[in-house]
């Protein structure tokens, strides 16, 4: 993935997109974060006029501005309280949901061979880091901004109507500290972008410990992971290292300047109240507005410091959907039409990198409504085949014809309404059994209790008027694809499986993804060794299960056993990406090639 150079007119545009879809969110933002701004200095009015009244001796004076500061105590407490629900609460919830909306469909549509290169774990801390710093970022602007420009512009203000020069004076002294603070900050900022990038390295690296825990276990590698991850800590540590200086300058060096500054003013206005031109009251009043100047720099040294560092994770956020191109004819392209379901490849080549080709000038036929075997050693190219026949990848060169109808010139969305795609780990996500069975179905049914099992015992959908499943269908589908056992889960439909589906075994995943099949009943069907991970009993089971699935449909299965493809109507080796041999299973048996020669190797059969 590619690292995009962009403008400050270019990152500013970008990072203010979701103000054009909630302009009124923003406005209260603002609104919020600078009422917070003002209450400060209202106080310090207050006081300077508190300071007034003790020095004038006007007791009533004194009490009168008393009372109205308390009663202003007890009004910002109320304002406070409703400008949380007005213009706070739920500020970051509904940015989310924004750029979710923005983003996700468009994250849908990434090509799939790109971000399988970039690696899962990477895009996940990617996308989740940006994501999170966007809002976080969006929110510290506009507390922090809101507290410099309202506290400079009131400092400025009063310095001004004491003395004119003065307020000149400390608006260039503050703007030039900022830009010497910009200029200490791109030096941090290259150590920054080193311990960020650490850290996406040290997600990706838990990421693969957690998803291949079991691996590390029995392959006895602990302390080669944690090594690994050890390294990703000691290159943050020492970016942190090299950083500690520029830190100290950052903090130190341009808070010094306006230090003197705020000396030299308080020495000034001293000197102006013993020649009798100020009173007392005035110099309170300025030393509470430098207090609020010091938290205002405060705030602009944290924005200084975490903008630069947040945008940075923001723009390889947004890297990832700039440089990375969009699966090609998603959307653009002619309406699929089924008929037969013939596939016609045609001179096509592949390949993951350019020294790894997986197909080169490779052309296949298979024929509709039969089902065909995809068979052959590991890197034979059958499950590059089956993304490609997919469309889950596109073929570097060539094309592929579905019905006459070429891939390249075809909408892939509404090809894939066609495609029932079966993997050896089946797609389940956490949710109900009902929520995995109908996640294909444009409007899932509520779920009803069963008249099978007794009330309670199961549930099941409510008739559907794009599938026309109802209840009866639906326990018919079920019985198909030997889904009994959800009659003897706890909660029926109702169950929660969990996140990959770890409620249930290897065997009922299998069985639970064959019914959703059904359920959105495509007229393509892809299997990719949906039975690798089964005994042989479950094999059977699910075997029996796919034969009713098989029914009337153009089905591509690849295998590893034979068992599984015997009594397909068509059988292709693969080697190399290369037809080897093809043929029915008797065919190929009397052949006494490789397919006879895996036969013997495989017990059982």
């Amino acid at each position: 993935m590619k690292q995009l150079e962009r403008s400050f007119w270019e990152i500013t545009k970008r990072f203010f997109e979701p103000a054009k879809y909630l302009p009124w969110l923003y406005i209260k933002a603002f609104i919020f974060y600078g009422s917070w701004a003002v209450k400060g200095i209202i106080h310090v009015l207050f006081l300077k006029e508190i300071i007034g009244a003790l020095e004038l001796g006007n007791e009533l004076l004194f009490f009168q501005i008393v009372g109205w500061y308390i009663a202003y105590i007890l009004l910002q407490e109320f304002l406070d309280y409703a400008m949380k629900f007005w213009g706070w609460l739920g500020f970051s919830e509904i940015l989310q949901k924004k750029i979710d909306e923005i983003y996700v469909p468009q994250f849908i549509e990434l090509d799939n061979s790109e971000l399988e290169k970039l690696g899962t774990g990477k895009v996940v801390s990617i996308i989740k880091t940006g994501s999170r710093m966007w809002i976080t970022l969006t929110n510290d602007i506009f507390n922090q901004g809101s507290q410099v420009i309202v506290t400079v512009l009131f400092t400025t203000v009063m310095i001004g109507s004491i003395e004119i020069e003065y307020a000149f004076w400390f608006f260039a002294i503050y703007i030039l500290v900022h830009i010497l603070w910009y200029y200490l900050n791109i030096k941090l900022l290259q150590y920054r972008n080193e311990r960020r990038d650490a850290g996406h390295d040290h997600t990706r690296q838990m990421v693969k410990i957690i998803m291949s825990k079991f691996e590390v276990l029995q392959s006895n590698r602990v302390q080669e992971e944690k090594r690994v991850l050890e390294k990703y800590s000691l290159i943050a540590h020492m970016a942190n290292h090299r950083m500690t200086p520029y830190i100290h300058y950052f903090f130190r060096i341009p808070g010094l300047f306006l230090s003197f500054f705020r000396l030299w003013a308080l020495v000034y206005l001293w000197q102006l109240l013993f020649q009798g031109q100020i009173d007392f009251a005035t110099i309170v009043w300025v030393s509470g507005a430098f207090i609020l100047m010091d938290k205002s720099i405060d705030s602009s040294l944290e924005l200084f410091k975490n903008v630069p560092r947040d945008v940075g994770d923001l723009e390889k956020f947004w890297d990832i959907f700039d440089t990375i191109p969009k699966i090609r004819g998603y959307h653009r392209g002619k309406i699929f039409q089924y008929s037969k379901g013939n596939i016609e490849i045609q001179d096509i080549a592949y390949g993951y990198t350019k020294k790894l080709n997986v197909f080169c000038w490779f052309s296949l036929h298979i024929s509709g409504w039969k089902v065909t075997a995809l068979v052959g050693q590991s890197w034979g190219g059958k499950s590059t085949l089956a993304k490609l026949i997919s469309g889950y990848i596109r073929a570097d060169k060539g094309d592929i014809l579905i019905d006459g109808q070429a891939l390249k010139k075809t909408s892939l969305k509404s090809y894939y309404q066609h495609i029932g795609y079966l993997t050896q780990e089946p797609s389940v996500f956490d949710g109900t059994v009902l929520e995995n069975l109908t996640y294909a179905i444009d409007t899932p049914p509520s779920p009803q209790p069963s008249p099978l099992r007794g009330e309670g015992a199961i549930s099941s959908p409510s008739p559907t008027k794009e599938k026309g499943v109802g209840d009866e269908g639906l326990h018919q589908i079920l019985k198909l694809a030997k889904c009994e056992f959800i009659y003897d889960l706890p909660n029926g439909l109702e169950t929660e499986i969990w996140e990959r589906g770890v409620r249930l075994s290897g065997w009922q995943r299998q069985r639970l993804a064959i019914a959703k099949i059904m359920l959105k009943d495509p007229k393509i069907i892809i299997l990719d060794e949906p039975t690798s991970a089964l005994d042989s009993f479950s094999e059977e089971q699910i075997t029996k299960a796919m034969q009713n699935l098989f029914k009337g449909r153009t089905v591509i299965v690849i295998a590893h056993r034979l068992q599984t493809v015997k009594h397909a109507d068509d059988i292709i080796l693969l080697e190399n990406g290369q037809v080897k041999e093809r043929g029915t299973h008797k065919e190929l048996v009397k052949l006494k090639g490789q397919y006879a020669k895996m036969l013997e190797l495989q017990s059982g059969f």
